[in-house]
């Protein structure tokens, strides 16, 4: 798959970005739901995008220079080059949920109970994303033996161009970005249902529904990176797994620590 859609004059349009469109007004669309059957403003979630969504990119583009310093430090002026590719979800994800938190807190907005609405958005957006990074060949998986058999196991054709080097005599790799896309899927469904229960009988106490799925997105990006080619064998966690891990390790003592002052308030 090319990745220009079409180009207007000297400026190219890429499918990525037009993927990326499409998620956010699809987000939009489920905030809007969500909102409306909690009969809340709508408003709060025009704000928070007007700002999270540059500043996301931004900091999903620091991040990412940052993993890479030892390229940027010699290509300073490849830095902001964003045309040319390399964001971190991780540090758009940081900075959204940063961005979510000040604009509540200035509107005097319950942080947790707003980030329980926004949440199913935001992995349906991981779920548009992880589609895209597999039909666009952009996450390789392992390589798997170049006659596998005929027993439906899950594999994904990487086009000789998009091969990484090294690897240029393997036809199928595992389809990780797949595997994600699916698992967030499965997330978003839960999200959906808990925020449904959660309206009419509230069960669960605010951010629960915020923590679970962030809880299970690391979760999952923990254990799918043992299937990345780009691990390194010599060590014991790929980097992207020591923040899945600490993410995972920050959701559960915030889950605790907020339920311990709810009980302390009672």
């Amino acid at each position: 798959m090319d990745f220009i859609a079409f180009s207007w004059n000297s400026v190219n349009v890429y499918w990525y970005g037009i993927v990326m469109a499409v998620a956010v007004i699809l987000g939009l669309a489920i905030s809007w739901i969500n909102v409306w059957l909690h009969k809340e403003n709508f408003d709060i979630i025009i704000k928070i995008m007007v700002w999270g969504i540059p500043c996301s990119i931004i900091g999903a583009r620091i991040v990412y220079v940052m993993q890479n310093m030892d390229y940027f430090s010699k290509n300073l002026s490849e830095i902001f080059c964003l045309w040319q590719g390399g964001l971190s979800i991780y540090g758009a994800l940081l900075v959204f949920f940063a961005v979510c938190a000040i604009c509540l807190k200035v509107n005097q907005m319950q942080i947790l109970y707003w980030l329980d609405l926004i949440m199913p958005a935001i992995v349906f957006g991981l779920v548009i994303l992880q589609i895209t990074n597999f039909m666009m060949q952009f996450s390789v998986g392992t390589p798997l033996s170049v006659d596998i058999p005929n027993d439906h196991t899950p594999a994904e054709y990487i086009e000789y161009k998009y091969r990484p080097s090294g690897f240029e005599g393997y036809l199928y790799f595992q389809p990780v970005a797949f595997y994600q896309a699916a698992i967030n899927f499965g997330i978003f469904i839960l999200t959906v249902l808990l925020t449904l229960i959660n309206r009419f009988f509230k069960l669960l106490s605010n951010g629960t529904i915020f923590l679970l799925a962030l809880f299970l997105i690391a979760l999952s990006r923990f254990y799918l990176g043992f299937m990345y080619l780009s691990v390194d064998k010599d060590v014991i966690l790929y980097p992207v797994q020591w923040i899945a891990l600490l993410v995972m390790i920050a959701t559960v003592i915030f889950y605790i620590g907020n339920k311990y002052r709810r009980a302390k308030r009672f």
